[in-house]
Order: C-alpha cells, then structure tokens, then sequence
C-alpha cells in the first residue's frame, strides 16, 4: 500500500525514482523497492517521504484518503527543485543534511523563518536592494 501510494505521488509531481532517491540521500534500488513493496521505510524516512511530497503520514501508509483540490495542483506537478548537491555550494549540501536530522521542532523554527524572509522580499518594491 505505501509503495503504491509513494508511487503515484512521485508520478504526480513528474519526478523520476532517482529524484527522490537523489532528494532522501538513499541509492534509487532502495527507493524502488519501498515502491514495489521488496522493501519497507522506516519511520524516518517516511517522515521525509511525507515532507518531501507535502503529505501526512497517515496518507502515506493509507489510514486517510487526503483529497485534491485544483489550487494544488500545481503543486502536484511542478518540476522537482534542483537538490543541494547540484547547487554548485558544498556547504547547502552539509545544511540540508542537518535540517533532514534535526528534531521536528528546530525545522518548525527555521520554516517560520524562511516565511518571515519570503513576506518580507514579496513586500519589496522594485529597486529595492536585498535586505531593505
């Protein structure tokens, strides 16, 4: 049940087994067999399965049928963002590893961050430096 739904998610968002695989730091083998059920994730990585596909947990191992509207679907499809490894900066690589293994509460912090930082740059007037 979980590699069926973990399937159709990666479907809907167009991104290849290795994107994922790429995206959770695990070798794409293992990633398709959580798909086809050869293999099962741990809590750990279903916790950044259902992260990384914007998802609850309970969706994942198929306790609740989460519905879509078409304001998401979007969402559900857009091309996967580059991984901070193909960035060119070693050090985002370092990063995203640590927030991938910090407590759920410290990435809660730093998600409340980023939104003041992105508020803050859509309130920006055209000309404005960065920082203003």
């Amino acid at each position: 049940m979980i590699g069926e739904t973990i399937a159709q998610l990666r479907k809907q968002k167009r991104w290849s087994q290795q994107a994922v695989a790429t995206r959770l730091q695990i070798a794409k083998s293992t990633y398709a067999g959580y798909e086809s059920g050869y293999r099962t994730p741990s809590l750990e990585t279903l916790k950044q399965l259902a992260e990384l596909f914007h998802v609850s947990l309970d969706r994942l191992v198929g306790t609740q049928e989460e519905t879509f509207n078409t304001e998401n679907a979007a969402e559900r499809t857009e091309a996967a963002p580059p991984h901070p490894a193909e960035t060119g900066d070693p050090g985002l690589g370092i990063w995203f590893k640590e927030l991938l293994e910090a407590p759920e509460e410290r990435r809660d912090e730093l998600r409340k961050i980023w939104e003041i930082i992105k508020t803050r740059e859509a309130d920006r007037k055209p000309g404005d430096k960065q920082g203003e």
